[in-house]
């Protein structure tokens, strides 16, 4: 089905070898469609050149991925600024735009995360990180992941199985998956993936017998397992995660996991919170009762005081004396910010695919 789709881009692929598995990898070699001169996502050069994706930054969250180019102008807070501007400076540079200052930044995965074109709902930074520490994701490694959506995670991915590892990314929309192609192609990423318009819960993925890990992102991710157990290279084992809005989604992918097979199986649900620490100076009661009270009245009350007999006042309490007592400390209290703060995202369920013995 999709796979005969797919065989016009025979001519383009090249073979690669997995213990002793072939599939099938994609795209031109890198020295001959980029400039040797240009940087990308995984290849650095001290300063901007045409035809770079740059980060700008305006502000505290607020940045815009930028394709530079001669002629043409990012409008954001700070008026406009000319790409001709930005060519040829060094990233981190400060750069003076039409009412303002911005800065350029060299594009990471967690940079594109927030600043990519949205076609779906995405993975954030913290549910990414712990995404490719359950696959035990590293540079070399094959990976299978179904729903790539606006390709947030597909570049982590991409980026965490560099030089020589590969991604096999599916989805069910075609658009997206030409979309998602053309930035990997923009970014330097062509050579290490490969984008497939499939459904994996119906035609399965792209390989078989040759993943060290395979990611889902489903409606219906139940449906899909069987086919991720024979992407999963055989030799070596492997991970699959699974990320879930709804418990009841967990529940049936569990029951999948366990009826095929695989071991240490788990749920986790990651909230992230961010945290301030604001300077603030803290005073003893006495020193808040001298600052607060006028001079005239604090004088008087403490004339009255003095006339009054040693016996008629009050003894202080044990307490009140360690209070008024209190040295000045300077504390840090640290409090949420922002205020708003995202809660719950979905849940990773992880397992482990055991190797067969030889």
């Amino acid at each position: 089905m999709f796979r005969e789709a797919l065989s016009a881009l025979d001519s383009a692929r090249r073979l690669q070898s997995f213990d002793g598995v072939s599939v099938a990898l994609t795209g031109r070699s890198l020295k001959s469609s980029r400039r040797t001169t240009s940087s990308d996502f995984v290849k650095y050069e001290d300063k901007v050149a045409e035809g770079d994706t740059v980060i700008v930054y305006v502000g505290y969250n607020v940045m815009h991925a930028v394709e530079v180019h001669h002629g043409r102008s990012l409008t954001m807070k700070y008026g406009t600024l000319k790409h001709e501007y930005i060519i040829g400076k060094a990233y981190g540079t400060r750069i003076r735009a039409t009412a303002g200052f911005v800065y350029i930044l060299r594009p990471t995965s967690a940079l594109w995360t927030k600043t990519l074109p949205r076609r779906t709902q995405i993975l954030y930074t913290p549910d990414v990180a712990l995404i490719l520490t359950l696959l035990d994701v590293r540079p070399g490694s094959v990976i299978c992941e179904s729903g790539t959506g606006s390709g947030s995670l597909s570049h982590a991915i991409a980026m965490a199985v560099f030089p020589n590892g590969h991604l096999y990314t599916h989805d069910i929309n075609e658009t997206r998956v030409k979309c998602v192609e053309q930035e990997f192609k923009d970014h330097g990423l062509e050579n290490n993936t490969t984008a497939v318009h499939a459904n994996a819960c119906e035609d399965g993925f792209f390989v078989e017998n040759a993943c060290d890990g395979v990611f889902l992102d489903l409606p219906e991710p139940w449906n899909a397992v069987g086919y991720a157990k024979r992407a999963m290279s055989r030799q070596r084992g492997g991970r699959v995660v699974s990320f879930s809005p709804c418990i009841e989604q967990v529940q049936r992918v569990h029951e999948e996991l366990e009826k095929l097979g695989f071991v240490q199986i788990q749920t986790v649900e990651l909230v992230p919170r961010t945290l301030k620490i604001v300077e603030n100076e803290s005073v003893t009661l006495e020193q808040f009762d001298a600052n607060s009270t006028p001079t005239g009245a604090r004088d008087a009350k403490r004339a009255a005081d003095d006339d009054e007999p040693t016996s008629a006042k009050r003894p202080k309490l044990e307490i009140e004396k360690r209070i008024t007592t209190t040295v000045s400390t300077s504390s840090n209290p640290v409090i949420p910010f922002p205020v708003q703060q995202p809660t719950h995202t979905g849940y990773l369920t992880s397992a482990t695919l055991l190797p067969k013995a030889v």
